[in-house]
């Protein structure tokens, strides 16, 4: 089914590499999850922050990433009180396509909830960065799983794991 979609791609493109590039980034997204564990996404997003922005434009920008945060909520609680509790969520967002696509206004593309899974209680307890990353771990797939922090990535054997991660399994 792959090969007939990519012959259709191969007719209906003048330029072959256009149809090659389409192709592998299919067979890409197929294969490869990207998640994103931003701790801080859910607040940036209620206070109007421009970083919330940016990461919108990131996941516009490239549709295969996904963007995983704890989202804080207050809620009534259910016992006769009826006194404000927080509540927390862990969800899982993409970019949603704008409703018009002759629109181009960035503030024209939303988010859109994959998963929200309510949690017991505050799932920051100890370090934040490896309890951010071990809340994103529901929303991955596969055997396989590379956890990079942000700071690295740019090291030449972290570029090396995953290639002979991949390769131990086959």
């Amino acid at each position: 089914v792959l090969m007939e979609g990519y012959k259709a791609i191969e007719l209906n493109t003048e330029d072959n590499s256009k149809g090659e590039r389409a192709l592998c980034q299919a067979v890409s997204d197929l294969k490869f999850t990207y998640v994103v564990s931003c701790q801080q996404y859910g607040i940036h997003k209620r206070s109007g922050d421009h970083r919330a922005q940016d990461i919108l434009k990131l996941m516009t920008t490239y549709p295969s990433l996904r963007v995983a945060y704890v989202d804080e909520v207050e809620e009534p609680s259910k016992d006769r009180s009826r006194q404000i509790q927080k509540v927390y969520y862990s969800a899982l967002v993409k970019a949603a396509l704008p409703k018009s696509s002759s629109s181009n206004e960035p503030g024209q593309n939303l988010d859109q909830v994959i998963y929200r899974i309510k949690l017991p209680g505050q799932p920051i307890l100890g370090e934040g960065k490896p309890e951010n990353q071990n809340h994103a771990i529901i929303f991955t797939r596969g055997e396989g799983l590379q956890a990079i922090d942000m700071n690295q990535d740019n090291y030449m054997e972290e570029a090396l794991k995953m290639r002979n991660l991949l390769q131990e399994f086959l």
